[in-house]
């Protein structure tokens, strides 16, 4: 045995392996424990059935194990096919069908429920059947077989220390474990070499040196190893595949890691310094011992003198053919050998299957071009990964801070750990100010990303050059038509011009093509073509942000794709058009999609300039003072509504800025707490509104929520109600027609020529304030958000959504219907944050949905989903810290809380509506006012 750490395994990766495995990880783990110790237990044979049962022969006796793994304490039922199915063996021994005396055991990764349990103490079970979970010794007649473990995590590293005692040096314990792992899921496929689902313990130790043999020369794999997004399998089956990137994209590592956990026989052969003439010779003598290595005759015949190398390739081939083998090839650095010598090799084979890693350089485009294939590419570390690396190297910084270092780097495994290591020495770990560096390239410590990427960017023609530059300042996909006119506008290139730059861009693996034949420069080059286009000088450089600012603007007005606006408005911000920008602050979209600081401080500069209409000052100052109170930063509140004030008078603004001016500085004394100021504002406004029944709603929204922030919740809900029953009526349906519905459906019921699309967030605005209004008068308000919901997202206001989400994810929990609770999140919160990339959300929606799970039993998979959000913490608030804590500790609650059945939460939710339903005057319900789903009935007849 071994005194040295075992790894333990990543959750990521558990995830991802536990995936290949088809959720059977836990029984092919045992069954790899098995074969470990079948020489220990004196086994002829193991035998892995369809069903994952293992089955250990031995001269005397024949032991079979049933593996089973759930989420809760064991139940009779559980068990049940497994004592059918042994009563059956049991038959087949007594009539002589099967040799040895039988033993059997059920191994299990939790306790036995109280059922079971007593089932077991009064020996209702067979004898001869023994019940093993975690922490239990195993009987005589098993001793020597791995225990129960209670995680995967203790299964690796049991078996990673039985594989530890094994006398094998040059490789990691666990590569032996993995690598078996895969042999047992193709052993219980019945797949070759063991069709007969059986291990030989006799040709163990060969079976080991073998898988040995192929996996030592695979380049060891980092530790940790972290998954690529959407990592490809090493074996999908096709005959030959190219997988292309970057140097530094991670390509070998992943190939490593792959064949460490693949079923099939892996091979791997480095073609850098290997002539292409010379290629299949080497490739022979290398896959040879590899792949045929038990059979010393094989490689008699396949190595014959005389030989050339195709023909000895060709024999092999057959050799395995026969053997039903279908082992993967990994050629790595394939771009350095000749396009027809690969040619030959794929050709003279049928049997052999080809992974091909190489750079988009060289010969990559001919290999593609003469094989028929189309490359695959890495796509680069998640998020999490992303930033568990830097923090790990040291670094700190906010979910919002690595995305943009992800966004620098493509997220290459190599790119970014040389970005970790500058942030720690240059900018004493701040992630933050090294992505301010790299962005405007004051950086003065050269990243491995730059100095690779060189010699890429380096090597294409000038106009190729020039035109990754004008395509970095996008980092969304543009179609054809947008990528011809951005380079005609800014560097005057015709359509050919332009056809033969994309084609060169595209084979040097500079711009991806992708969705519906976007086109998009690979985030890691972006760096470099930044710099470029800073070089070309300011003109060159405002060509490019014009014309890309008017092809956005086309964009938006013509099919309102939102996932462009923030791009749209860097570009108004970088031209100075501030007239546009401040127009845009009327526009939902802009408070909802998450703006970034400096378009706020461009509002700032509008502010300050005397040159600036006195109109668009003021409605600058409006969207400070609007962003301000959404984010509760009120300190410099009086000094712009005095500035607006002043802008009014001295310029004698309309009717829409003085309206505008009272409502938010009304919304500002409720925060005060200043009632008397509060209801003066009320009395003034309705003294100076037209009588128009727009305006007229617009107003008793803002006048119900300085209300409720007064604590005046009454007088809060019913106005509320009736700003919610009228926004039903102008859209003409009612609250019954919402309910069930989904959005498409919804959409068609509301659209027609005289929707004002505006009404659909105000709705969704004043079903929000119904629900806030109704949860302090304690009463039931989570159709309020749902509705609030559906309308959000109808107006394409995102970040509302997931907010609103959020709420009625508590209020499921508050009724204790924590299954409710986790649909709400995984189903209509989760996808919305990471579709338009919340930034600013997703740490707190992902700490609630933890807790969620938490209540809903799964206290692992909570605790693992908070470690997940552990890199984020150098760039938490000190409010966002105290939130993680508090929530860390209520995971920590519910492990030693007793389950509670579905059964019992339904139980105490009708207890809840009956008390409530028997109480109209304890201020929990009122049966008599207004129903806070917004019907406008009163709640007995809606609700009641």
């Amino acid at each position: 045995m071994t005194d040295s750490p075992i790894p333990t395994l990543d959750p990521a990766q558990e995830v991802r392996i536990a995936a290949v495995h088809r959720g059977f990880l836990y029984q092919h783990l045992y069954a790899v424990g098995c074969l470990l110790a079948a020489e220990v237990v004196g086994a002829t044979s193991v035998v892995i059935e369809r069903d994952e049962d293992v089955e250990i022969v031995q001269q005397s006796r024949r032991l079979y194990v049933q593996v089973k793994t759930r989420s809760q304490p064991i139940i009779p039922s559980d068990i049940g096919s497994a004592l059918e199915r042994f009563e059956r063996l049991r038959a087949e021994h007594t009539d002589g069908r099967r040799s040895g005396t039988p033993h059997f055991a059920v191994i299990a990764n939790q306790n036995p429920g109280p059922v079971l349990a007593a089932q077991i103490a009064s020996g209702a079970l067979p004898g001869d059947v023994k019940f093993i979970w975690p922490g239990q010794s195993l009987p005589a007649e098993f001793g020597s077989l791995p225990p129960a473990w209670a995680t995967i995590d203790d299964a690796v590293q049991w078996c990673t220390a039985q594989a530890a005692a094994l006398p094998f040096a040059m490789l990691a314990a666990d590569s032996l474990v993995w690598k078996l792992a895969g042999r047992v899921l193709a052993a219980a496929a019945g797949n070759a070499p063991h069709e007969n689902h059986a291990f030989d313990v006799q040709q163990l130790p060969s079976l080991f040196e073998q898988l040995l043999i192929q996996l030592q020369d695979f380049p060891a794999p980092p530790l940790p190893y972290r998954p690529q997004i959407d990592e490809p399998s090493i074996d999908s089956g096709a005959r030959v595949r190219i997988i292309s990137g970057f140097s530094g994209a991670g390509k070998t590592a992943w190939a490593s890691q792959a064949a460490t956990h693949a079923s099939h026989n892996c091979a791997y052969y480095d073609c850098a310094e290997t002539p292409g003439e010379a290629l299949a010779v080497a490739l022979v003598r290398e896959l040879a011992a590899k792949l045929a290595g038990t059979n010393p005759e094989a490689i008699k015949r396949v190595l014959l003198p005389g030989s050339t190398g195709l023909e000895s390739l060709k024999a092999l081939d057959v050799f395995l053919s026969r053997e039903r083998l279908t082992p993967v090839v990994v050629l790595d650095n394939v771009h350095r050998v000749g396009a027809e010598s690969l040619q030959r090799i794929v050709n003279v084979t049928t049997t052999l299957r080809f992974v091909l890693l190489c750079q988009p350089t060289g010969s990559t485009k001919e290999i593609e071009a003469i094989l028929g294939l189309s490359r695959e590419s890495l796509n680069g570390w998640s998020l999490d990964e992303l930033a568990d690396a830097v923090a790990r190297a040291g670094g700190r910084g906010s979910a919002a801070t690595m995305s943009r270092l992800k966004t620098l780097t493509g997220g290459m495994p190599l790119f970014v750990q040389s970005a970790a290591r500058i942030a720690v020495s240059e900018y004493d770990g701040d992630v933050e100010q090294l992505c301010d560096s790299l962005e405007v390239q004051t950086n003065t410590a050269e990243t491995a990303q730059e100095v690779i990427l060189a010699r890429v960017f380096g090597a294409l023609p000038g106009s190729a050059r020039d035109a990754v530059a004008v395509l970095s300042l996008s980092d969304l996909g543009l179609k054809p038509a947008e990528v011809n006119e951005l380079l005609l506008k800014a560097l005057d290139l015709n359509d050919q011009a332009v056809a033969g730059v994309i084609r060169s861009l595209r084979a040097s693996g500079t711009a991806e093509v992708y969705g519906g034949r976007q086109l998009k420069i690979h985030d890691a080059m972006r760096v470099l073509g930044n710099g470029h286009l800073l070089a070309l000088g300011a003109g060159a450089v405002n060509r490019a942000q014009v014309a890309l600012k008017n092809i956005l603007l086309v964009s938006l007005e013509g099919y309102r794709d939102t996932s462009r606006f923030s791009l749209f408005t860097r570009m108004l911000v970088a031209t100075n058009d501030i007239k546009t920008l401040v127009e845009l602050i009327g526009e939902e979209m802009f408070h909802e999609m998450g703006i970034a600081t400096d378009i706020w401080r461009s509002l700032e500069t509008a502010v300050a300039s005397e040159s600036v209409d006195p109109e668009q000052r003021y409605w600058a100052l409006d969207g400070l003072v609007f962003s301000d109170m959404k984010h509760s930063n009120l300190e410099g509140l009086p000094a712009r509504f005095d500035a607006m004030e002043a802008l009014i008078t001295k310029h004698q603004l309309g009717a829409d800025e003085r309206m505008s001016f009272a409502m938010k500085r009304m919304g500002f004394q409720a925060e005060l707490g200043d009632a008397d100021a509060v209801n003066e504002s009320i009395a003034a406004l309705q003294a100076l509104l037209p009588d128009k029944p727009a305006h007229q709603r617009v107003f008793r929204y803002n006048a119900a929520s300085a209300l409720f922030r007064l604590g005046q919740h009454q007088r809060a809900i019913e106005m509320a109600s009736q700003v919610v029953h009228e926004y039903y009526g102008a859209m003409g349906i009612t609250p019954d027609q919402v309910m069930m519905r989904k959005q498409k459906d919804l959409w068609e019921l509301i659209d027609r020529p005289s929707l004002d699309r505006a009404d659909i967030k105000h709705l969704a605005d004043a079903l929000e304030l119904l629900a806030m209004v109704a949860a302090k008068l304690g009463r039931m308000s989570t159709m309020a958000r749902i509705h609030a919901m559906k309308f959000y997202g109808l107006a394409g206001a995102v970040d509302s959504l997931v907010r609103v989400g959020q709420d009625a994810a508590d209020d499921f929990v508050f009724q204790r219907d924590y299954e409710g609770a986790r649909e709400i999140l995984e189903q209509h919160v989760l996808p919305v944050v990471l579709e338009h990339n919340l930034l600013g959300r997703i740490v707190g929606v992902r700490s609630q949905y933890a807790v969620v799970l938490a209540y809903c039993g799964e206290v692992d998979a909570a605790e693992r989903e908070m470690a997940r959000l552990e890199p984020y913490a150098g760039g938490f608030t000190e409010l966002q810290r105290l939130e993680i804590e508090g929530q860390k500790a209520l995971i920590a609650e519910q492990r030693t809380r007793p389950a509670v059945s579905r059964q019992q939460i339904v139980a105490f939710q009708r207890l809840q509506v009956m008390a409530q339903s028997r109480a109209p005057s304890s201020g929990k319900v009122g049966r008599n006012e207004p129903c806070p789903c917004g019907s406008g009935k009163k709640y007995k007849k809606c609700h009641g």
